[in-house]
């Protein structure tokens, strides 16, 4: 072909990974975003270079020919290949078109790999991007990864309801990044902030629909705080959220108004504010509160263990500065050694991660508010009521067992403290 029109073309100092991009990720919101970013970068790199959006039908060796192939009519172009997971080893994420076929083909990418190797020739720029079920791997990850700017921007997993939200360093930036797009000259507070991307994380269009909500909402003063997150996003009331607040404080209310809500045809919520579905309520919720009587029992008996016994006292663990001044101090790592040595253990979550110690000091101090027998006691009626949501008499039997295994007995004598 001819030679491109003569001209000199701006190029930044970064331009070396600006110009070559492959931006991957299990959420198609997430990819979209960032593979605007990236070719906004590319665009500045190549001094406002025109975007040429190749077909979906592009094959490696068309994008190939098109990167040797200069224009007769722009000075610099920016390449765009919005979806290239078929040239990649990963799969199709849940509800993608093609199913979970699993992609990958060393010959197919290796026209484009070759044009890679030798560099992005003058003024062009490539991004790519791949919506995948898993993060991907190959020939053409690993040309992208030498010569420029290769990103896994994954979906944070969505948590049982019992379970420590987990959010990467890096999701946690790419989730508040969203924020603060929105949000414009809005402010959120930090606890604001991590409120809502502990719950909606899991679904990046929805925070980004209720942050453009807050902000609207926030009126004069411009700042979002915890409050009104709760109030207008996350409302406690009818939902699942309020079930480890009310085990841990021995508070049977919570749970047994949402019990009385269920059983009057009102929506209930599950842990990221979703409506549930009737017949999942009662499972979810005899799941949750099975599942923290445990873990108190095993922690007691580790505490038992490591000569922790006494400080399993309501007298003991109660104030604001105990578990900064008594549980992180002194009782929190002489526990995380012994579960350690215990691993694997009840308290590990889905992935095998210990609990953190804030969660583990609020697991302690829930335990504190029970005995060893009451919860043995809890723990070994959770059979009859299992079986009895198979039943036509499923809430009533819940109903039961919760209010009786976590009402504080009428007179509890503290022989401990």
């Amino acid at each position: 072909m001819s030679p491109r029109r003569p001209g000199h073309t701006p190029v930044t100092a970064d331009a070396g990974s600006a110009r070559l991009a492959l931006i991957a990720s299990s959420d198609d919101f997430l990819l979209e975003q960032a593979l605007d970013g990236a070719v906004l970068q590319a665009r500045e790199a190549l001094g406002g270079a025109e975007v040429e959006r190749l077909a979906d039908t592009a094959t490696p060796e068309d994008v190939a020919i098109e990167l040797r192939s200069p224009s007769l009519f722009v000075a610099a172009r920016v390449l765009v290949v919005g979806e290239v997971r078929q040239w990649l080893e990963t799969t199709a994420p849940p509800g993608a078109l093609g199913g979970s076929e699993a992609g990958g083909d060393e010959d197919l990418v290796s026209p484009l790999v070759a044009v890679l190797s030798e560099g992005v020739p003058e003024g062009m720029a490539l991004v790519m991007g791949a919506w995948c079920g898993r993060q991907p791997k190959g020939r053409l990850v690993e040309a992208v990864a030498a010569a420029g700017l290769y990103r896994w921007v994954p979906l944070p997993e969505r948590p049982k309801p019992w379970e420590a939200v987990a959010l990467s360093q890096e999701q946690r930036q790419v989730l508040s990044g969203l924020l603060a797009r929105e949000a414009g000259a809005t402010r959120f507070e930090k606890g604001a902030e991590r409120l809502l991307l502990e719950r909606l994380g899991f679904e990046p269009r929805r925070l980004v629909q209720e942050a453009r909500k807050l902000a609207s909402a926030a009126g004069t003063e411009g700042v979002v705080d915890e409050a009104l997150v709760r109030r207008l996003v996350l409302p406690k009331e009818r939902s699942l959220e309020v079930v480890r607040d009310g085990v841990l404080g021995r508070d049977p209310r919570p749970l047994l108004e949402l019990i009385a809500a269920a059983a009057e045809g009102v929506s209930v919520s599950d842990w990221q504010g979703r409506p549930m579905a009737p017949d999942r309520f009662a499972g979810a919720l005899y799941g949750q509160v099975a599942n923290l009587l445990g873990q108190m029992l095993y922690l007691r008996r580790v505490a038992d263990a490591v000569g922790l016994d006494r400080e399993l006292s309501p007298a003991r663990t109660a104030g604001d500065g105990w578990y900064r001044q008594v549980f992180s101090a002194r009782l929190g790592p002489a526990l995380a050694e012994q579960l350690a040595a215990d691993e694997p253990h009840p308290l590990l979550d889905r992935k095998g991660k210990a609990p953190s110690r804030w969660n583990l000091g609020e697991l302690f101090r829930g335990a504190a508010a029970f005995s060893d027998d009451e919860l043995v006691a809890a723990l070994a009626a959770a059979g009859e009521v299992e079986l009895a949501l198979r039943g036509d008499l499923g809430l009533e039997a819940l109903t039961v067992w919760i209010a009786r295994s976590l009402s504080p007995p009428p007179s509890r004598v503290d022989s401990q403290a």
